[in-house]
């Protein structure tokens, strides 16, 4: 989503398709990730978090949905906080598709935050 490069949900030093799947891909030294690397993978941690927050999506570990709007917020500050550091860096559809996702996040906070 945030570019083309970068796998999205999946952290650095976890095997490709989670769940224990054999995988070819080998735990990488965070020292080995390009600053740049890091800070898109975050957003899409904090992207992920921010959905859990809003009750859209289970929590991975316990599989339920586990609403937090406190949680949610703090998700939704940090991804624009560290969005606008990576701004310049960005272009294109990775850029639109951050933004985009960025306003999606903060539309549906608004919605949960106002209803039952």
């Amino acid at each position: 989503m945030l570019n083309d490069e970068t796998p999205h949900g999946d952290a650095p030093d976890e095997p490709a398709g989670g769940g224990g799947e054999p995988s070819d891909r080998r735990a990488v030294p965070l020292e080995a990730i390009s600053t740049r690397e890091l800070l898109i993978w975050m957003l899409g941690v904090l992207g992920a978090k921010a959905w859990q927050g809003l009750g859209l999506v289970p929590n991975p570990a316990s599989g339920k949905i586990e609403k937090d709007l406190g949680d949610a917020k703090v998700a939704i500050d940090a991804f624009s906080a560290l969005f606008e550091a990576m701004r310049p860096q960005m272009e294109g559809q990775a850029l639109r598709d951050t933004e985009a996702l960025l306003t999606t996040l903060r539309l549906n906070f608004v919605e949960k935050s106002s209803g039952p």
